[in-house]
């Protein structure tokens, strides 16, 4: 399917999106076959837990009458301990679900990060061409108001120098395109060198930006749950495997000379003596590990709690930046720079303001990208805390 989403994005009709690239990542990465593979062991331990033990076959010869005998031995312990053992492999097998959830959405804040990564080393290339011809204009200018007298070498050299500064920041920003298009490639995993064309804008998600439902659990509370509630079920089979429940064994007995042709029936069981200890040791070893991992609850609800909050105020706050910065610092610097542009070419204004206004359109705009930037680290952070892939 990948193969075929690249004939197709290759030959011109569609550009590659968010969905898309997650799509690609599900199938290029191996982060997707690793989670289901924990899941998959996980719940093959469930299954294990409640397995009853297959007995055993005694078959012997003595030289005693009777001398032939087969003895099967059944243990019967299983029956104390079964609940407690699927107990804890049902909360092994939620904790690996859980790790999965968090894992599948580390990968999706993988790919949120890089796809707006590049959308951003995009934006920045635009912009710096888009400077790179108010440069240029401003040269032409120049030339022209020198050639006729209006302006000084030195005004005119300072003009071509800006022109030229611009081209290399246009020309460092061309490498970091290519960076970020290979790392987009390698984090979606996608099958051939270079990505397509990217369909999306850096302010996707902007106008509608929501935190989390209050009282959401999020993985690494449910992870830490689970591994509690597994402990503590390991805790009642240690308890319980130390009752002792004696094994079954039945069988026959027959080769007797004294009494030719008959057989003779087995039945016995196996009682265990806890003559040299009685479990105290591996009850208290678990009953720590129980308690260990019923503290770590507390400590992840707190971490959770904090991490949230961090988050909300991070979306919140990019947000608001993101928004003023696109809605009113990058309009009102463009107006500046038609405004002093206008006066120049008119002979109303000298080149410094000229060149103020040019630098500071364009770091405006370069902190738009920025702030837009961190708006989607926010979002890529907080799906990731969430769970919550793109």
């Amino acid at each position: 399917m990948v193969v075929a989403l690249l004939s197709a994005l290759l030959q011109g009709q569609a550009a590659l999106t968010l969905p898309e690239a997650w799509d690609a990542a599900l199938r290029g990465r191996g982060v997707a076959r690793s989670a289901a593979a924990g899941v998959a062991a996980a719940s093959g331990g469930l299954r294990l837990a409640g397995q009853v033990p297959n007995p055993s076959l005694l078959l012997s010869s003595t030289g005693a009458v009777p001398r032939a005998h087969v003895i099967l031995g059944q243990p019967l312990s299983w029956l104390v301990t079964r609940g407690s053992d699927r107990s804890a492999a049902r909360a092994a097998l939620e904790g690996a679900q859980a790790d999965s959830t968090a894992t599948i959405a580390q990968l999706g804040a993988e790919v949120h990060r890089a796809f707006y990564g590049l959308l951003a080393r995009d934006a920045r290339r635009r912009l710096l061409g888009e400077q790179q011809a108010v440069a240029d204009s401003l040269v032409r200018i120049a030339r022209r108001r020198y050639e006729a007298g209006d302006i000084s070498q030195f005004e005119l050299e300072q003009v071509e120098l800006e022109s030229r500064l611009q081209g290399q920041l246009l020309a460092a920003e061309e490498v970091e395109v290519d960076v970020a298009r290979a790392q987009l490639a390698r984090v979606i995993g996608w099958p051939e060198p270079r990505v397509p064309p990217r369909a999306g804008s850096l302010d996707d998600g902007l106008a509608n930006a929501t935190g989390p439902d209050p009282g959401q659990e999020i993985p690494m509370v449910l992870v830490a749950k689970a591994d509690s509630s597994q402990s503590a079920s390991s805790l009642q089979s240690t308890r319980q495997a130390w009752i002792p429940v004696p094994s079954l064994e039945v069988g026959i007995e027959w080769n007797d000379s004294t009494e030719p042709g008959q057989t003779f029936a087995v039945l016995g069981v196996i009682i265990p003596v806890p003559l040299w200890n009685q479990g105290g040791a591996q009850v208290a070893e678990a009953q720590a590990r129980a308690e260990a991992s019923a503290a770590a609850v507390i400590e992840a609800r707190l971490a959770a709690r904090q991490q949230l909050e961090v988050a909300q105020v991070r979306l919140s706050g990019t947000a608001a930046r993101a928004i003023v910065a696109r809605d009113s610092l990058v309009p009102a610097a463009a107006r500046l720079r038609g405004r002093a542009l206008a006066a120049y070419r008119a002979g109303e204004t000298g080149l410094v303001p000229v060149l103020e206004a040019v630098r500071r359109e364009r770091d405006i705009q370069l902190a738009e990208v920025d702030a837009l930037v961190s708006f989607q680290d926010a979002v890529a952070a907080l799906h990731e805390l969430l769970g919550e892939a793109p």
